[in-house]
């Protein structure tokens, strides 16, 4: 049988190509570019050239115009506080307008200007009055059916997940019909994914597949920088998947195996090359710090600090979080007053917390006790992983005395 891996990676290399063409022209900023933008941070790729560019004050007039309110809605957490301010004031605007107009002429059915505004009001507490105005006006598109064309679904609901993730659990989740929409729509529905992760598993997996057969087949024109962002990733995506060993293709057995070795990457650092100062792991946070670099090794879309659902009236902060995996890695390391049975309970509370969280079915929990706290580490691993948990619970307890 002949191989299909050339001709893959032959058509990766022209979409790498043509996405770069198309980022090293595109105008800066506009919606296009912004979400472009947006979409790179996100997958913790390098941005443009264009990016570094200093972002003007919008004028109000412009800013009443929702490609310019979308725009500086994604740009919003890098804008100054002048811009910041006229942004509201044009939502304020923006608010008194006619939402769902019988013509259908709208901002709202546009996917990329409303998870634009979407963004920039998420950069707001809950309870904000015009974040809350937002969520309020997407629940009733779905309720009274406006959002008809599978793309205005697509980005209406991934706005909704991303201001309010309860809401969004609520309605409908569209069921766009990846392999008939046109490839313009396909890679936005692929950008829209990594910005702002709201594909279940499979849908994520039809939506990579429908690319992969449109890329053999027609070729992915590339029309702005948007839909050059999602191709650009989806084309790194697919080499990173032929290039690596079969070992390395269950994301879940890769992470286990570096949390297991992580120990190994500690005691090296600790023992330099010609008498150099050791680098220490003192604390949780030196542990997370290279765990993290670690992650970054060997998965394209690594997100810290990720904030999870209110849980027994408290939020908290997910060490980190992979959404195409579906999967969020809690890293801890015992000490004097954090030994076992402290951080079995800590482990019952963060599957707890996790459990309500949007977007995932996996939690690894990696504990590095160097000095011994555990003195059951297997009976720890067992019993947090066998609670009864809606999710997948893996924990590792490391290093681990043999014999």
């Amino acid at each position: 049988m002949v191989s299909l891996t050339p001709i893959v990676m032959s058509s990766t290399a022209t979409v790498i190509q043509a996405a770069s063409a198309v980022l090293s022209t595109s105008r800066w900023p506009d919606t296009s570019s912004a979400l472009a933008c947006r979409t790179l941070e996100a997958a913790g790729s390098s941005t443009p050239r264009f990016a570094d560019g200093k972002l003007g004050v919008p004028s109000p007039a412009g800013l009443r115009l929702t490609p310019e309110l979308a725009t500086y809605g994604y740009l919003l957490d890098r804008s100054d506080d002048a811009t910041k301010m006229l942004w509201l004031t044009a939502i304020d605007h923006l608010r008194g307008r006619e939402i769902y107009p019988s013509d259908r002429q709208s901002f709202i059915y546009n996917p990329i200007e409303v998870l634009g505004i979407a963004a920039g009001l998420s950069t707001l507490p809950e309870g904000d009055a015009n974040r809350t105005w937002f969520v309020d006006t997407l629940r009733r598109g779905f309720t009274n059916g406006q959002f008809r064309a599978p793309m205005s679904a697509l980005g209406a609901h991934a706005a909704l997940a991303l201001l309010d993730p309860d809401a969004a659990n609520k309605v409908s989740a569209p069921a766009t019909p990846f392999a008939e929409i046109v490839t313009s729509e396909l890679l936005l529905a692929a950008t829209i994914d990594i910005a702002f992760p709201c594909l279940t598993t499979a849908r994520r997996e039809e939506l990579d597949q429908s690319l992969q057969e449109r890329m053999l087949s027609q070729g992915l024109g590339i029309g702005d920088a948007a839909e050059a962002a999602g191709a650009h990733l989806f084309a790194l995506r697919v080499n990173d998947r032929l290039l690596a060993p079969k070992a390395l293709m269950n994301h879940l057995d890769l992470v286990l195996t570096l949390c297991r070795r992580f120990p190994l990457l500690a005691d090296t650092m600790r023992t330099r090359q010609r008498g150099r100062a050791a680098f220490g792991i003192n604390d949780e946070y030196d542990v997370q710090d290279l765990l993290h670099a670690i992650l970054r090794l060997h998965f394209d879309d690594v997100r810290p600090e990720e904030h999870t659902p209110s849980y027994a009236g408290n939020h908290s902060r997910v060490d980190f979080y992979l959404p195409r995996s579906r999967m969020v890695i809690e890293a801890k390391m015992t000490r004097n007053g954090l030994a076992q049975k402290d951080v079995i309970n800590q482990l019952l509370i963060d599957v707890g917390r996790y459990s309500k969280m949007d977007g995932v079915d996996t939690l690894v929990c990696v504990i590095y006790d160097p000095d011994r706290y555990c003195t059951n580490p297997s009976g720890i691993e067992a019993d947090v992983e066998n609670i009864g948990s809606r999710l997948s619970v893996k924990v590792v307890v490391c290093p681990q005395v043999l014999g």
